[in-house]
């Protein structure tokens, strides 16, 4: 699937809807450089389960938890580089109930479920985004 997004509305809509066909529990994977739309596909999809403040990334924390009619774990593993970091945080438990959205899990990727849904965001111009999955 693939869809041309032209704004940060479009990006969290599109993730909304993406939203209403997952069940818990689910990894989310979202790939794409600095500033291409991670965390606002996250915060389209939290909303769709409630949670309409407070998505930022967790860059410098790794991780955010979010509670709404679905947890939504928020993990950005940019500075990891080391799967027992992860282990250290109760990655394994948390990924095994609710939803949990990965940003940055490159270096991680043969940890996580062969189900896991992987997002590809890739910047196409100042505005525009390409969405794949």
């Amino acid at each position: 699937m693939e869809f041309i997004s032209h704004n940060v509305e479009e990006t969290e809509n599109f993730a909304f809807e993406l939203a209403a066909k997952i069940t818990a529990p689910k990894v989310i994977c979202l790939t794409g450089d600095l500033g291409a739309g991670k965390t606002a596909f996250t915060r389209g999809f939290a909303r769709y389960f409630g949670i309409e403040k407070g998505v930022s990334s967790p860059t410098f924390i790794i991780m955010h938890r979010y509670e709404g009619s679905e947890v939504i774990n928020h993990y950005d593993l940019y500075r990891l580089s080391d799967f027992d970091e992860l282990l250290d945080i109760g990655f394994e438990e948390q990924i095994e109930s609710g939803i949990s959205i990965i940003e940055w899990p490159d270096n991680f990727m043969e940890y996580l479920p062969d189900d896991k849904i992987v997002v590809r965001i890739t910047r196409l111009g100042d505005n525009e985004r390409k969405i794949e999955l």
